[in-house]
């Protein structure tokens, strides 16, 4: 396969690197010469994170723009922005350049505000599909992101900028298959690439079409892949960055059912010309450009998901991986010791991926996560051996503004304990004093046909112990905390037979409830001394007979 020409001639790269190093020389040249057909150095040979700094935050294509007026826009305003966060504790910002379309004026995709009359009424035809409620607020953001553009600034040079001049880390994050609004007639999320796709009947499962599953890009066509490749080059040429991420997780589908692994090869072929890229990009900056895949939780879920993070660190093409819920619920037992024994032998990282939303059951009662929660989701993957907590959604707002949508944890959390939390986030001895809560989730992304694997609700399934009754839950809570109060709770469903008589064991040990003042929310107080090291064992057993449900369990580690 041959390199569209403006990558082969013309291009910033070589308008600005007449003179590569030798060894970049080397490897362009055959990497250029062999079409796909290379290998690259052993990941070992290109130290994939010096200078990476925890914790990674990722800014939605969106936030900034629901956040602030159009009147407001300047490039002095982006700046303050990216002070705020540095003050708040991130360490590398990752901005997100698009979901269909570009945040900015782009050169290869259509932007935002294409086909946006500002001056027009609600009804003009790219906004009449919207729900009323959502059209103030559509409004807000698209006449702020086109100012912005029209004041000539793009907002990504100009945050990366600034996080150079505060020692931030500086990347970028392209989304590969964004389906928001996919199942409405037509939206300013909405693309033209997509729109004659979905016209020509060649989305991922036109056989359905029943879901926003079903609406994603085709992965497996030619003709995506060089969409997608433009917009990559896009910010490899024009922007000064440390690194470019590839979200496969937004939003996680993109093959037809069954055509995973197929799809996958025909991704891995993509990904060595974006390899190559990164490298030329390298030499146009004169500093390492990295490259991260953000995928799903477990490493074999996402290769059934055609997303192989594992061959592909194995084959050099990639420096790290986050591994990540898709959106449903934050997960507190994210395998990150599985994924570093798969990459040992690599120089890949490997950063743990929290969202903001929790849910202990599927389709069950919803929450955002609290900063004891984050931070006790956050100690179990450093325990693990995580090298970095990646936050996604943990947007802090507008200090003193009137909310505009749900991303604002100033308001929910506070300021401070927004820092202290985003502050202690890069090592585990930093997060150890603060206080912590670690609870049960489940993991929202499986491939296709694979079976569902859900802890709660936890009932009798008679497997852990054919009789009597009961289920065994385990719970990651990181080091063993010592001389700490420590305090399980128990929310048991209605219709749970006398659940103060059920027989509660951690680590063997029984221990008594608590007086409930919360209905079915059962508390059990837990010596220091009881607890183990990485990780928990709660057994719930019952007289025969007895029936019970667990809904919710949470282990409370108060501040040291």
């Amino acid at each position: 396969m041959s390199y569209p020409s403006l990558l082969l001639s013309g291009s910033s790269y070589s308008r600005h690197c007449p003179h590569r190093p030798t060894w970049r020389r080397v490897l362009l040249f055959a990497m250029l010469s062999g079409g796909l057909n290379f290998t690259l150095p052993a990941a070992t040979n290109t130290p994939p994170a010096a200078g990476l700094v925890g914790p990674i935050f990722n800014q939605d294509s969106t936030d900034f723009f629901f956040e602030r007026s159009r009147d407001e826009m300047s490039g002095e305003l982006v700046d303050a922005y990216i002070d705020q966060l540095a003050q708040d504790g991130v360490r590398t910002f990752v901005s997100c350049v698009n979901a269909m379309r570009t945040n900015y004026a782009s050169r290869v995709w259509e932007s935002d505000w294409t086909g946006y009359d500002e001056a027009g009424p609600d009804n003009q035809p790219i906004l009449r599909f919207l729900a009323p409620g959502a059209i103030v607020p559509t409004r807000r953001r698209l006449d702020s992101a086109k100012r912005l553009a029209d004041l000539g600034v793009n907002f990504h040079q100009r945050a990366l900028a600034r996080c150079r001049q505060l020692g931030v880390g500086a990347w970028v994050s392209v989304r590969m298959n964004d389906v928001h609004d996919c199942t409405l007639e037509d939206a300013p999320l909405l693309s033209g690439f997509f729109k004659a796709q979905r016209a020509a009947g060649q989305l991922r499962a036109p056989h359905r079409n029943a879901s926003w599953t079903d609406r994603a890009l085709d992965w497996e066509r030619p003709e995506v892949q060089e969409h997608y490749f433009k917009l990559v080059c896009e910010q490899l040429e024009t922007l000064d960055l440390d690194g470019l991420e590839l979200d496969w997780m937004r939003f996680v589908y993109h093959f037809r059912p069954g055509h995973e692994l197929a799809g996958g090869r025909s991704v891995t072929a993509w990904l060595q010309r974006v390899r190559a890229e990164c490298v030329r990009a390298a030499a146009r900056l004169g500093h390492p450009v990295r490259l991260s895949v953000r995928v799903p939780s477990r490493p074999e879920t996402a290769r059934r998901c055609g997303l192989d993070a594992v061959a592909w660190a194995q084959a050099g093409l990639i420096d790290l991986i986050v591994a990540t819920p898709f959106w449903a619920t934050a997960e507190f037992d994210l395998p990150m010791l599985e994924w570093k024994r798969l990459l040992a032998g690599t120089a890949v990282s490997i950063a743990g991926g929290l969202e903001i939303r929790y849910q202990p059951v599927p389709n069950g009662k919803a929450t955002s996560m609290t900063p004891e929660l984050a931070a006790g989701a956050a100690m179990a993957l450093l325990h693990q051996g995580a090298d970095y907590v990646y936050l996604f959604n943990y947007f802090p707002g507008r200090p003193g503004s009137n909310k505009v949508w749900s991303g604002d944890l100033y308001r929910t959390w506070g300021a401070e304990r927004y820092r202290a939390f985003m502050q202690a986030l890069s090592t585990t001895k930093k997060i150890e004093p603060l206080a912590r809560t670690h609870a049960v989730t489940y993991r929202d992304i499986r491939a296709p046909g694979d079976p569902t694997e859900y802890t709660l609700p936890g009932t009798d399934p008679r497997k852990d112990m054919p009789w009597p009754s009961g289920c065994a839950i385990r719970l990651p809570t990181g080091p063993q905390p010592v001389g700490r109060a420590v305090k399980l709770m128990i929310e048991f469903a209605p219709g749970t037979t006398a659940p103060e008589k059920l027989n509660v064991y951690v680590n063997s040990v029984k221990f008594t409830a608590q007086p409930s003042p919360a209905g079915l929310e059962y508390t059990y107080v837990i010596p220091s001394t009881a607890m183990q090291d990485e990780a928990q064992v709660i057994e719930i057993t019952g007289e025969p007979g007895a029936l019970f449900s667990v809904l919710r369990l949470e282990m409370a580690i108060a501040a040291q």
